[in-house]
């Protein structure tokens, strides 16, 4: 079964260049293990220093052997003295995904 972690990272200002090129380290690494669909960090638009973090595994092994390994770690590593409080993640199951897709064809002046 898909697995999806959401989580919210709080930086701080003064340590903002170093976590953002800590959290692209990140991901990379993250893109090449086995299972990884997806992994990336977004930045909060309304709020200062706070960051997203959305990936996406084929499962929970997956997504364990992740947290075990030397990225993940790295990463937890490289998080001392970045944060004022430790982020918040949650881990969901996904029972089917659906890709919503309109009847009309677009209309290719409304393409970004």
């Amino acid at each position: 079964m898909t697995v999806v972690a959401i989580g919210r990272v709080y930086g701080l200002a003064s340590s903002r260049r170093e976590l953002v090129e800590l959290m692209r380290r990140a991901a990379a690494a993250a893109r090449t293990e086995p299972g990884c669909r997806s992994y990336d960090f977004a930045e909060a638009l309304d709020r200062a220093d706070e960051f997203v973090v959305v990936h996406e595994w084929d499962d929970r092994a997956a997504l364990a052997a992740h947290y075990r390994g030397a990225a993940h770690e790295a990463y937890q590593e490289g998080l001392h003295g970045l944060l004022p409080r430790p982020s918040d993640l949650v881990i969901h199951e996904v029972a089917s995904t659906e890709r919503p897709v309109g009847r009309a064809a677009m209309d290719p002046r409304d393409a970004d």
